[in-house]
């Protein structure tokens, strides 16, 4: 009786986990190719993932960029601010249109100074494109970075673990 009860259980849960696999596939296939174009400083290239209706919080804790044109603008100037961009994914899960990821935003100021921050983000799609999206991650460090201070050791094994891209 128990493995006539379980089996049905135990093959639906397959199901959703393959159903999330899939969709977490689908997900970072589509956040892969909006870093590589970042990372080319290609920003018509990564917008073209980007709804028209998007809302980005660039940092959480700041006021979001409401809609394409206003993402566009702000992307834009943090591209030209960038260069030896390195921005990398860690870890991603799934959960229903929703993709969460880890991973590390690296680049080189204007200034010459690299900028190694750990974060985590969320994105939302609908229609193969990120209709959200927040980024989680210490503002305080960032500006220490940007200033010119050395990522702390503590962080540097965060940072420094085999990519998923």
């Amino acid at each position: 009786m128990y493995t006539a009860v379980a089996a049905p259980l135990v093959a639906g849960s397959i199901g959703v986990a393959e159903a999330k696999d899939s969709a977490r596939s689908k997900y970072l296939a589509i956040l892969e190719a909006m870093i590589t174009s970042w990372r080319r400083k290609d920003l018509d290239g990564m917008l073209a993932h980007i709804g028209d209706d998007i809302v980005w919080h660039s940092h959480v804790g700041s006021p979001p960029f409401v809609g394409k044109a206003a993402m566009s603008d702000f992307a834009g100037k943090l591209m030209g601010q960038m260069s030896d961009i390195r921005w990398r994914i860690f870890a991603a899960a799934a959960d229903g249109d929703r993709l969460h990821v880890e991973g590390v935003d690296d680049f080189v100021t204007a200034e010459g100074r690299r900028v190694v921050v750990p974060y985590s983000g969320v994105l939302a799609f609908r229609d193969k494109k990120v209709v959200e999206w927040r980024d989680y991650f210490d503002r305080a460090l960032f500006d220490r970075l940007k200033a010119g201070e050395p990522l702390p050791d503590y962080l540097v094994a965060l940072t420094t673990r085999t990519p998923l891209f």
